[in-house]
C-alpha cells in the first residue's frame, strides 16, 4: 500500500502544471494627484453642459482627473493649493423642481467631496471667473448672485458658513484685493468698492469716480486682478485698458489702447468701422512676474467682443508697449498662461483641442489629442 501512494504521488506533477493558475484578488486603493504644480491646468469641459472641469498635465498633456459639477459650474481654486471649490446649482428633477445653490469642497489631492455650503442663490450665467472668486489667503470666497437685485455672498471657507450677503444695485462681479474685500463693475460706470470686516461683514461701501462709459465702451468682465496686490487690470471692448490699485480708495490710472502700442489708430465705437479689437469668452491673461499681457485679437466692428481671436497680441503692462504679435493656429475663444518663470501658454478654441503654445514664438510646445471647453484657470493665479 506504501508503494502504491508513493507511485501515485510521482504521477500528480505532470497533472499539477496542466491546471489554469489562480488569478489574484483584485486590490482596491484611492488614486491620489501629485501636489500643485505650475503646468497644471484646469479647464471646462468640452460638451458645453457646464457640468464638470478636467484636470490637465499640461506637460505631457494628460488628463489627470475630473470634478463633477451642477448647473453653470465655476470654479475656484485654493491658493495654498488644498481645496477646489465649485459653485454649482442643482434641481431635485434635473432641469426642475426645488433649486439648490452651493459651494462644494473637494481635497485637492484626492478629489474627494470634504463639504458642502448652502447659499442663498447666484447667477447662472456662462463661464466668468469672478462670479465665483477667492480672496487672496483662501478665506472668503465671493458668490455673485441676482435674486432679483445683484448682490455678493460672501462665505467664510474656514466655518464652510455664509458670513454676509451685500447687496451692490447695478454693479456685477468681484474683483478680491488681500483679504480686505472686493471691488465690482457697476453700470453707471463707476467701481464698488466693499471693504469687509475679519469675520466678513461689511465694513464700508463706495463708489469710485465715472471712469468709462458702459453704454459706449464696456469692461469685460473678465478682466484680471492680482489678488495679493490688488493691482487690476480693466480692459474695455476697444482695446483700452485701465490699469487700477483696488483698495478701500482705489487708484484709476489713465487708460492706455492696445492699437496704438502697435503703432495703429484707436479703435472707436463705430458699428461699421473696421479695426483690431479684443474679444472671445476669456480674452486675457496676465503673467504677473514678467508683467506681460496676452490678448486675443479680431479684426471687427465695435460689438464684435465675442469673436475668437486670430492673432495673440503680447504686451509690456508696465511700458504699455506691444512686445509682438504671434499668428495663432486657428481662432481661439481662451487664453491662459501658467505662472512659472519658464511659462506655457494655453489655448483653446470654441470647438476642439486645447493648444500648449510657446509664449515666445506661438508655436505649439506640446501637443494634445483631447477636447476641452473654453474656460481655464491656472495655480498661483
Amino acid at each position: 500500500m506504501k508503494i502504491l501512494v508513493v507511485l501515485t504521488a510521482a504521477l500528480m506533477p505532470a497533472v499539477a502544471l496542466s491546471q489554469p493558475a489562480v488569478p489574484q484578488a483584485e486590490q482596491l486603493d484611492v488614486a491620489t494627484l501629485r501636489p500643485e504644480f505650475a503646468h497644471r491646468l484646469f479647464t471646462t469641459t468640452s460638451d458645453f453642459s457646464g457640468l464638470g472641469f478636467m484636470i490637465i498635465d499640461a506637460d505631457k498633456p494628460a488628463i489627470e482627473g475630473s470634478i463633477p459639477a451642477g448647473r453653470e459650474g465655476l470654479l475656484a481654486l485654493d491658493p495654498a493649493g488644498r481645496s477646489l471649490y465649485v459653485c454649482e446649482t442643482i434641481y431635485t428633477r434635473n432641469n426642475r423642481g426645488t433649486r439648490q445653490d452651493f459651494v462644494t469642497v473637494y481635497d485637492s489631492r484626492t478629489l474627494q467631496l470634504t463639504g458642502e455650503i448652502s447659499i442663498p442663490g447666484r447667477l447662472l450665467e456662462g463661464p466668468s471667473s469672478h462670479d465665483c472668486d477667492i480672496s487672496a489667503s483662501g478665506k472668503f470666497l465671493y458668490v455673485y448672485n441676482m435674486q432679483p437685485a445683484s448682490s455678493i455672498i460672501v462665505v467664510n471657507l474656514a466655518q464652510q458658513r455664509v458670513a454676509s450677503v451685500i447687496e451692490l444695485p447695478g454693479c456685477a462681479a468681484a474683483f478680491p484685493w488681500q483679504d480686505e474685500g472686493f471691488a465690482s463693475l457697476c453700470g453707471d460706470g463707476t467701481l464698488a468698492m466693499v471693504d469687509l470686516t475679519p469675520d466678513g461683514r461689511l465694513k464700508g461701501l463706495s463708489h469710485s469716480a465715472p471712469f468709462f462709459r458702459a453704454d459706449e465702451d464696456p469692461i469685460f468682465a473678465e478682466s484680471l486682478v492680482d489678488r495679493k496686490s490688488g493691482r487690476a487690470i480693466f480692459l474695455s471692448y476697444t482695446g483700452l485698458i485701465y490699469p487700477v490699485q483696488l483698495g478701500a480708495h482705489p487708484a484709476i490710472e489713465k487708460p492706455w489702447s492696445l492699437q496704438a502700442a502697435a503703432g495703429l489708430p484707436v479703435a472707436g465705437t463705430g458699428v461699421q468701422e473696421l479695426a483690431w479689437r479684443p474679444g472671445s469668452w476669456s480674452m486675457m491673461a496676465w503673467h504677473k512676474a514678467k508683467d506681460r499681457l496676452y490678448v486675443l485679437m479680431h479684426v471687427g466692428t465695435h460689438w464684435t467682443q465675442m469673436t475668437p481671436g486670430t492673432e495673440l497680441w503680447v504686451m509690456d503692462a508696465s511700458s504699455h508697449t506691444l512686445i509682438k504679435r504671434l499668428q495663432l493656429p486657428k481662432p481661439m475663444s481662451a487664453v491662459a498662461i501658467s505662472q512659472d518663470e519658464t511659462p506655457l501658454l494655453y489655448a483653446m478654441p470654441e470647438d476642439g483641442n486645447l493648444y500648449v503654445l510657446d509664449p515666445e514664438t506661438g508655436t505649439e510646445k506640446v501637443k494634445g489629442t483631447f477636447r476641452v471647453g473654453s474656460f481655464a484657470w491656472v495655480p498661483g493665479f
